[in-house]
């Protein structure tokens, strides 16, 4: 690029004109001189620029172009293919007249805008997918590239072949920096690049053939010409599966050596061995062929995935053509269902299965039954009877039975048959059921009752060894025994049975559901489970297991006092062994505190004696003092009942006028009152 520098006085001067110039033209446009520019008189004042001036003017004006040019790295390719046609765009830029001092206009005059690439028409056997490509600048000493989608025609001949590239694109002619007009224009290049179609193999399928049937394994035979212009060598060609239904085994491809020179024209046949599944039906299914070969160069070559369609022939099917069973429910009998074979083929290794639907109808406890047959000819019948149980749970109502056949054909291949659907009713069961009645509990919270009522035998026929069973679950309800044995049950006979149930202390009372389930003996011998009843019974809230009272609960402030308590069993059992201990805080204490008595019968009383005294400082007021018993109940275990509390009533002391005994007397018959009781608890 050549670059002028602008002589200061020529800079100056232009600075100095009194005529503005106009505004120059947009993108596209031509630059020139508005309407408003004003006209000198030849010979007037004027003090307008003179001619070496507009000399000097012009050379301030920054002019040049971009200098686009194009490139195509890649041009040879081959009949039939999908490819890109990559074109790099390049510019550069040329500056005629600029200014050191202010590059950014140079720069201005070089860059390219708003380019448009485009190939134009051509003879060349390809199709062009991209319309036009569009790159917004292009700076000066910089490249883009342009990418079109083509298509190589299948039958396109070996040579080369022009094609037109048409770039058009916007710039700046030249910028005069002292009034900052623009010059701007828009040009479009034509280039023509070369594009080579080599020689090279293509390949058409030109036949299918199939002996693969529904539900087996057969062969796919598929022909395949050459059609290109070059020799393939040591070919291998790819077939892969479209769908789950046609696969090669447990793979959905399979590949088949060709070898040799296949040389243009020539047709070859390669085999693969492909299996239709149960679920595939008599149509086209899809595949993909793909030839893998070296050129001429021993250069590894692949063709484009040719398409080709298999049709699975009819598979081989069975029919059940009759059935029947000797079945009642809640016992066994045999199940028969005879099947043809409709061919079309016969077979061997048969073996048929008959599969229940429901758990209440099994072959020895499995839902699944089966039978070999052996060598089966297309057409033949045969019978099978499998022995088949009815569950208690079972009605009395048709059921549906599922049979299949499995086979090898006459190549050894293994298949199997569709489903074949039958049912079975079988007969009704002797009834056995139950009746529960005058259900009731005596449950409370925090201790042991019991969950009693009656049983009736209100079934069909006598039940054996019937057992109660006490199903309830639940962390606060604890049965000693889960299960009561009411023995034989005739018809119409009952019986009474009776749970003890402990309820924890942790349990709310309120109203409780429990289940409970008979189970019996039927006439085989068979433990049975009949239908589980539920009763709602009312826990009650947990109460005291001691009432307290205090007859006399006064005491002097300052003195101390005997305090009777009276201790009453409220439970519906006898306590024994009962040590009773009372406690209080100051100013009330406890000077003897504990008591004993040997049972208390339930709905009696017992009386305590403690003794406690109230300090100098107390007020005359109620204080609260803490008995705790410990007892053992009527099953023999300790419990400790903790938490009962009674008042004590501070009172003021009565005068005594001095005609009371005297201290000493008082104190030494407190002694010998204390001597005899601790004699009377060593003792005991």
């Amino acid at each position: 690029m050549q670059r002028t520098q602008l002589p200061v006085v020529a800079a100056v001067a232009l600075l100095l004109a009194a005529s503005p110039v106009a505004g120059a033209v947009t993108d596209g446009g031509v630059a020139g001189v508005g309407t408003d520019a004003p006209t000198l008189a030849a010979g007037s004042g004027s003090t307008g620029p003179t001619e070496p001036a507009q000399q000097q003017q012009q050379q301030d004006n920054v002019t040049g172009n971009p200098g686009i040019d194009v490139s195509v790295p890649a041009t040879d390719f081959a009949p039939g293919e999908r490819t890109a046609l990559q074109v790099v765009l390049l510019n550069d830029g040329n500056v005629t007249n600029g200014s050191l001092s202010n590059p950014a206009l140079e720069q201005q005059v070089t860059t390219a805008r708003a380019i448009r690439v485009s190939v134009g028409e051509h003879d060349a056997p390809l199709t062009v997918n991209t319309n036009e490509r569009a790159i917004a600048r292009l700076p000066d000493g910089s490249s883009a590239p342009a990418e079109f989608r083509i298509d190589i025609d299948r039958s396109a001949q070996p040579g080369t072949y022009e094609l037109p590239i048409n770039v058009s694109y916007n710039y700046t002619q030249s910028v005069n920096p002292q009034t900052s007009e623009y010059n701007r224009t828009s040009t479009t290049r034509n280039f023509t690049v070369n594009v080579t179609v080599e020689e090279a193999a293509q390949f058409r399928v030109t036949d299918v053939a199939s002996t693969a049937r529904v539900g087996a394994t057969g062969t796919v035979d598929v022909t395949l010409r050459n059609t290109g212009t070059a020799v393939a060598r040591n070919a291998s060609v790819a077939l892969t599966s479209q769908n789950a239904d046609m696969t090669f085994g447990a793979s959905a491809s399979s590949s088949r050596y060709v070898g040799g020179a296949w040389a243009p024209g020539e047709t070859r046949t390669v085999s693969y061995r492909v299996s239709a599944a149960q679920s595939a039906s008599q149509q086209q299914y899809a595949f993909g062929a793909t030839v893998n070969y070296e050129d001429a160069d021993s250069t590894p070559m692949q063709s484009d995935s040719l398409s080709l369609g298999v049709t699975p022939a009819r598979e081989q099917t069975f029919t059940i053509v009759d059935s029947g069973s000797d079945l009642a429910v809640d016992d066994d009998g045999p199940v028969t269902v005879t099947v043809r074979n409709d061919g079309p083929v016969d077979v061997r290794d048969a073996s048929v299965s008959i599969t229940s639907g429901s758990p209440t109808l099994t072959f020895g406890g499995s839902t699944t039954a089966s039978q070999y047959v052996g060598r089966w000819a297309a057409n033949e019948t045969r019978e099978i009877a499998v022995e088949a149980t009815a569950t208690p749970q079972a009605e009395s109502r048709n059921y549906s039975l599922q049979a299949s056949v499995s086979y090898e054909d006459g190549e050894g291949d293994p298949g199997q048959s569709g489903t074949l659907q039958f049912g079975v009713r079988p007969a009704p069961e002797v009834e056995y059921e139950f009746d529960a009645s005058n259900l009731s509990s005596s449950l409370r919270v925090g201790e042991e009752g019991t969950l009693s009522g009656t049983i009736t035998n209100v079934g069909d026929a006598r039940a054996d060894s019937v057992v109660v069973v006490f199903e309830s679950e639940s962390r606060n309800v604890s049965p000693l025994d889960r299960e009561y044995s009411v023995g034989n049950l005739r018809v119409d006979q009952s019986k009474e049975f009776a749970f003890d149930v402990e309820i924890s202390e942790a349990a709310e009372a309120g109203p409780k559901q429990f289940t409970l389930r008979p189970t019996y003996r039927n006439a085989d011998d068979e433990r049975r489970q009949a239908e589980s009843f539920d009763t709602r019974q009312r826990v009650r809230q947990q109460r005291d297991v001691f009432d307290v009272s205090v007859a006399n609960g006064t005491v002097e402030r300052g003195a101390g006092r005997v305090l009777e308590v009276t201790v009453t069993n409220a439970g519906d059992d006898p306590v024994s062994d009962v040590s009773a201990a009372i406690f209080a805080d100051d100013p009330v204490s406890v000077d003897d505190g504990e008591a004993f008595a040997d049972e208390i019968p339930a709905g009696e009383s017992e009386t305590f004696t403690f003794e406690v005294s109230a300090g100098s400082d107390a007020l005359t007021k109620s204080y609260p003092v803490e008995l705790d018993f410990q007892y053992d109940d009527a099953d023999g275990d300790t419990t400790l009942s903790s938490g009962y509390t009674v008042a004590v009533d501070v009172t003021e002391p009565e005068d005594s006028g001095g005609s009371g005994l005297p201290v000493p007397v008082i104190a030494g018959a407190v002694v010998v009152l204390v001597a005899l009781v601790a004699g009377y608890l060593w003792y005991r």
